[in-house]
Order: structure tokens, then sequence, then C-alpha cells
């Protein structure tokens, strides 16, 4: 089933992908392009079930271990010490370097060390990480039907937990905000739809590459269901359910041993790991409906995995689902046109050491030529890849993207022991390959100033920040849990039952989970919003409002754009009015009315003379406001409508007139 269902959705999403880049040209309506993908989907099913996996099955000994694990051999200890002594040392120095320092030295001695511990363990694998010995046959772990029904179980809890998870993410304003603009209007929004109505210029977080947001949108409008609906009952479980099968798949192809508990300590390490904003687990369950989040938690394991069915089987299924992973990857957002040409560059490394140029070259084109040449069109035909992909900050300092990612303090020692030991926590052959490929091509990206002067030459300077984000972390840090010491058969049936533990009570008291403080756990299923500010903009949403945009309370400004396009507001949030200058008089016009607002002490006359540019026709306040009650007559507001809690609001018509009129 993992197989089946994430190849699957590989290629109907690669599909849709593809259908929504022709219409590119063809600009009809997202509706008819559903109805399209909808006809082909049994295409999609056919091909999936053509290009299914055919793993080889192999006995298994007692404890679950492939039958390439045999007993073990007498060791010799001063061979293995001369071996492997400087890269575990060097790793461990990398590790604590980058978790622990705070200066510019401890940063360099931090990516100097992770260097000698990359190459030194390349140098120190047997045959180099070749694959396979003598040209044998790999072998493939088959999948338990213990191990089946406990994976299955937990995708299908990480379905419904999901749906219980209230946490609020400012960027919904614009994912959601998007999807219903195509499900109530049945186009797509190329230039500006949050200010404006298509007056302005796209901005930088609205780039014409990504599909997933108007798949969102068309789904709902098919489905005749709210597109909140449609994005939190129904789409969010059913990629949590492909996410954890992702995850799952890559275990069970790079674990040395005992898979199941590999997995349970990277769940773990998601749950428990994930609460900081942009942090790498906060973009699982918590942000699972935002492109990004599937692509990282979903798509990059699914490269790992056909990259290693590629190189060790020469499955063309494993290279053609690659390709449409690629398809996928651009489909869901504009950062793969980055990530996935570095991870098949980083695979590709160690092929070109070791000489085997053909492979390096067809990996790299499987993985890359798709997301290359969409950014080189958007270049050419929508007015560059810079203002598709760039956000709104310039280049994070390096422990920060490192904290991004692996963390700091203990959590960070850990997340760096995974990356810089992984050549030896993997099985051989093809997975330590790739893990030093992997490990080497972001450790030479953290070396100060080169990162700079890549965003430089670029200019995807902002985005940059993502890079670590081919490392498939999760898996890596749960590779920790089956570190087995060569020789040493008392201590490895210790550590078999002390690491899994030590390693979760880590999480546990170092973390915090993606549910701690003011997110909440509800008791049954939710739109990703505030009950009081939903109840609030429906209601909006049915009054009979004056011409003009709608004034209310920042949060309610970024609520609004998530129920209905009908209602336009003043500032759907202050980030995206980067793209049109901080300083300008738009900007300011509409700063300065969110915090009149809010609430906060601002210039009246400045909010009028603001009013009358902007073009407002509604104010709206939560009741507890009690200076715009105050200003109402100095700004000619009339009172015409309210409600009682949830969201006990009073709005104001701008300029009516006439006597006011009771609402409810």
């Amino acid at each position: 089933m993992p197989v089946v269902f994430t190849d699957a959705a590989v290629v109907s999403f690669a599909i849709w992908t593809l259908l929504y880049h022709l219409n590119l040209g063809l600009n009809l309506r997202p509706s008819v392009i559903f109805l399209v993908w909808v006809v082909l989907q049994p295409v999609a099913a056919y091909a999936a079930w053509r290009l299914r996996r055919r793993d080889v099955v192999t006995r298994h000994s007692g404890d679950g271990e492939a039958v390439t694990e045999r007993a073990e051999a007498p060791v010799d200890r001063a061979s293995l010490l001369r071996r492997y002594a400087l890269p575990v040392v060097a790793a461990i120095g990398a590790a604590i370097f980058a978790s622990f320092g705070t200066g510019s030295l401890s940063w360099w001695l931090a990516a100097g060390l992770g260097l000698v511990a990359v190459v030194s363990a390349w140098l120190a694998l047997p045959r180099g990480g070749r694959p396979s010995d003598a040209g044998a046959a790999p072998i493939v772990r088959a999948t338990t039907p213990v191990q089946g029904y406990v994976v299955l179980a937990v995708a299908l809890a990480a379905a419904y937990f999901a749906t219980l998870i209230n946490r609020v993410s400012l960027d919904d304003v614009f994912y959601v905000g998007k999807s219903v603009w195509v499900a109530e209007r049945d186009n797509i929004p190329f230039r500006d739809f949050l200010f404006t109505e298509g007056v302005l210029p796209g901005g930088s977080a609205n780039p014409p590459l990504p599909s997933f947001e108007v798949f969102i949108g068309a789904l709902a409008r098919a489905l005749h269901i709210h597109t909140a609906s449609v994005m939190w009952y129904l789409l969010l479980p059913v990629l949590a359910v492909f996410v954890v099968l992702a995850l799952w798949r890559l275990v069970q192809r790079w674990a040395p041993r005992r898979p199941l508990v590999v997995f349970g300590v990277a769940v773990a390490y998601i749950l428990l790991v994930a609460h900081y904003a942009d942090a790498l687990n906060t973009y699982h369950l918590p942000r699972l409906t935002q492109g990004k989040s599937v692509f990282v938690h979903g798509l990059i394991p699914l490269a790992w995995v056909y990259l290693t069915d590629y190189l060790e089987r020469r499955s063309r299924r494993a290279l053609v689902l690659l390709v449409l992973l690629s398809v996928a990857g651009v489909g869901y957002t504009t950062t793969a046109v980055i990530l996935l040409p570095l991870l098949a560059a980083a695979a590709g490394v160690t092929l070109v050491v070791t000489r085997r140029w053909r492979e390096a070259v067809v990996c790299f084109l499987a993985a890359s030529a798709y997301p290359l040449l969409s950014g080189v069109l958007v270049q050419l035909l929508r007015g560059g890849l810079e203002g598709a992909v760039t956000t709104y900050t310039q280049l994070l300092p390096l422990r920060t993207i490192y904290e991004l990612t692996l963390w700091l303090g203990i959590l960070g020692l850990i997340g760096g022991l995974a990356v810089w030991w992984s050549p030896f926590l993997l099985r051989r052959g093809v997975p330590q390959q790739l893990a030093v490929g992997a490990g080497l091509a972001v450790t030479v990206l953290m070396v100060p100033g080169l990162l700079k002067v890549g965003g430089d030459l670029s200019g995807l300077t902002a985005v940059l920040w993502r890079v670590p984000w081919i490392l498939p972390v999760p898996a890596l840090v749960g590779f920790l849990a089956v570190i087995r010491l060569p020789g040493l058969t008392r201590v490895n049936r210790v550590l078999a039952v002390a690491l899994p533990v030590v390693l979760v009570f880590l999480f546990y008291t170092q973390g915090r989970p993606m549910w701690y403080g003011g997110t909440l756990v509800e008791s049954k299923p939710t739109w990703r919003m505030p009950e009081n500010r939903k109840a609030a903009s429906f209601w909006i949403k049915k009054l009979d409002r004056p011409a003009g945009l709608v004034l209310a309370p920042s949060s309610m400004m970024r609520a609004l754009p998530q129920v209905t396009t009908e209602v336009r507001v003043v500032l759907p949030r202050d980030l995206y009015l980067t793209d049109y200058g901080m300083e300008t008089q738009f900007a300011q016009d509409r700063l300065l009315l969110a915090k009149f607002a809010d609430g906060e002490a601002v210039s009246i006359p400045a909010v009028a003379e603001a009013m009358g540019r902007v073009g407002v026709g509604m104010v709206c306040v939560w009741k507890g406001n009690t200076t715009v009650a105050e200003v109402a007559p100095t700004l000619g507001l009339e009172r015409f409508a309210s409600r009682k809690a949830p969201g006990a609001m009073v709005c104001y018509r701008v300029g009516a007139p006439g006597s006011t009129t009771g609402g409810s």
C-alpha cells in the first residue's frame, strides 16, 4: 500500500501540474482543466500500476533483519580505529561547534570539521560505498505484516490528529485565499488578488509555477464545498497519510536493521520537535496544506527512494517516477526549482568521483530538467524567476539556517551527528553513497560566503535558507537509534533498547511539540481559524455592505480572504506590502489604518485622509475597541450593524446618509 499510494499520488499530481503549466499559454478556466484531469485519472492509475514497485523479497532473520546481516565475526579493532576515528571524531566536533558555538570562528570550525567528517567517511567506506560487491544483486527488505499494520495505524492517526490541530499560520491568508479565489471566480489570479482585483502585478508570494492552490480551489468548486473545508477536512488527512508513508518508504530502503524502530523515533522527532516558527518540522502536520510542506516531507524522501532504486536496480520505473516527481515538486512549490537540482547534484557527486558518469548525468537530468526548464520559462515569459521564488528577507545567518533545520543545543547536536554520521548509519552501498553526497553538498554550502555568492549570482538569496531541506532529517535522526558497534555484542544489546528511549526522552525534554503553548488541539476537526474570527467573517460576508474596502482588526483582515473574495479588505497581511514598497503612500496608508482598527493610538486627521485615499467603505471593530466609537462622528462613521459573541463586533458605514439601523 505505501508503494502504490505514494507512487499514484506522484503520478496523479504530476499530470495535474503538466495540465496547469500547459494552461499558462491556453488560459482556460480551472474547472475545465480539472475536468480534463479527472478524465485522465484512469491513465494515472494505469501508469501507477504499470510502474508499481516489484520488490525483491528476502528472507528475514529472527529480529527482522535482512539476510545480509550476519553473525558478528572477529573484529580487528585497531584497523577499525584507524579507519573510523577521524570521521567519527570530526563529526562530533562539527556538531558541537555548530550547535553550541556563538562566534564566527566556531562556525568556521564547524564547517571545516564537517567537511573533514564527510570526506574521511567516504574514504573509510568499503570500496568507496559502491552499491554492490562483485556485481551481486542488491537486497531489498520486504515489509512484514506487523510493520505494515503499525505504519498504517500511524498514518491514519496522523490523518485524524492533523484535523484537530488549531495552529494558525500567517501564510494561510495567501494559500487559502488563492484557493478561495479560484473556487469562487473560476480563474487563476496571476496578478494581485489580495489588495486589488488584479490591478497590481502579482507579488513575489504569487508566482505562476505552483499548481497546488489552484488544484484545491478547482476541487472545492467541483464538490460545491467551501474551500477551507476541502482543505482542512478532506485534503489534509490525505496529505498526512502521504507524508507518513513516504517517510516509511525511505526508512525501509535505507535502514540497516530494525526499520520500525527507526520509523518510530523519526515520527517522535517530528511530533516533539516542531514548535518554533519556520523550523523544519513545523512544515509537517501544522502546515501540510502549504505546498512546500508536502514537498519537503513527502517528495524529498521519495526522491531519495527513487534514486536508490535506480542506482541499485537500474529501475526504469524509478527513473520515470523521479521525472514525474520533479514535475509534481514544481507544482507544489517554486522552492523545487532550487532544491531538486541541488539534490540531484548532491547525489551525483559521489557518482562522478567513482567515474559513473552516465548514471550521474541521467540522475541529474531526471530530477532537474523540468524544474530548471520551468524556471527559465518563467524568467522569459512572466517577468523573471527572481520574482517567482523570492520572499522578503535577505540571506539569514548561517547558524540560523542550521537552527531552522537541525536546531541548536542538544537537539542541534543530535541533528548534526545524524547528518555527519549518516554514511555509517545507513545500509551499505547506495544509501551510504547518497548520504555522503547529501552531507557534502549541504556542508560545502554552509562554508561562510558560498551561499551569499550563490545568492548574488542567482538572485535567489532570500530562499537559500532552505538548502538543508534536501536532507531527510527526521529519517537520519531515526537511524541514530539503531547504531551498532562492531565486535561489541553485549554493548549492542544495551544500545538496542537504550538509544531509542534516550532519543525520545531528549526530544520530549529539549524540544517543544507541534501543539505546545498557544497552539491548541481541538476535540473535533476544525478550520485553522479561531471560531470567533470564522463566525465574524461569515457575518460580515452576509451584511448589506456599502461599496469600498472593509477596514477591520488585523486578525480579521487575515481571516476574511480565507472565507470569501466578495469582501475586499484594506490590509490582508502587512508582509506582502514589501512587493509594492513599504515607504510608498499605498503601504503607509494601509499600515496606519490597520493600527487604527487594532485600537492603537494614531492621528485621527491622518486616518481620515488615508481612508479617503484607500477607499474604505466600512469599518468593523471588536466591541471592546472604544476608540473607534469615540471618533466615529469626527470620521463620519455611522453604526449600522453589530453582533454578539462569538466574534462580537460593531460595523460602521463610512459617510453613509440617513439614520443608524441595527443589525444582528
